[in-house]
């Protein structure tokens, strides 16, 4: 019986001094700990933005040249055309314009998103300035592309403060451009109008 009641104070005892040993980590300070730290995609993708640019910049190729069949997803292209059309969607959150290119003879129908929201990947797509094996999983794949998305608008569109008055203006733009059937859609990632 001694034997039994000296062996469960020595337990108590041990389960005593590692609860008194254990630190407690604030949550949010684990990568201190680990060396694991969470994902800021926004601080990733604004590290890129000048690089991925400068890349879509130099490998942009003339829209209305191109083979659209062969654009896929995310192919750097540039595009200089009359605006037809201004669109608005999701309560002014989806905007766009559509254009026709100078020396486009197609049936295609070109669109440049105006954002505030952004659809696709396309300006991820068309840069090599990182890869999918950069990041730990698709989620962060993803979520630096939607990263990049928002400094586009933030850089580029937003300052334009783009409305229906750009109907029959004349717009230069490069991007990323995604094709279905014959609807283009280009994502920019420069644009001036003239």
């Amino acid at each position: 019986m001694k034997t039994k009641i000296a062996l469960i104070v020595v337990c108590v005892a041990l389960v005593a001094f590692l609860a008194m040993s254990a630190k407690v980590i604030d949550k949010g300070t684990e990568g201190q700990y680990t060396g694991e730290v969470a994902f800021d995609a926004s601080a990733s993708s604004s590290g890129d933005w000048d690089s991925v640019v400068s890349e879509i910049t130099q490998n942009a190729q003339d829209i209305a040249t191109m083979d659209l069949a062969a654009l896929g997803d995310g192919k750097a292209v540039s595009l200089k055309g009359t605006v037809s059309a201004y669109v608005s969607k999701a309560s002014g959150k989806k905007n766009s314009i559509t254009v026709a290119p100078e020396g486009y003879s197609g049936s295609a129908v070109f669109s440049v998103q105006l954002g505030s929201i952004y659809s696709g990947t396309a300006v991820r797509d068309a840069q090599t300035v990182k890869a999918f094996a950069d990041f730990t999983n698709q989620t962060e794949w993803s979520q630096y592309a939607k990263a990049l998305n928002s400094q586009l608008d933030e850089l580029v569109v937003a300052p334009l403060a783009i409305d229906e008055s750009i109907q029959g203006k004349t717009v230069s733009v490069i991007g990323a451009a995604t094709a279905s059937g014959d609807e283009v859609t280009i994502t920019p990632i420069s644009m001036t109008i003239e």
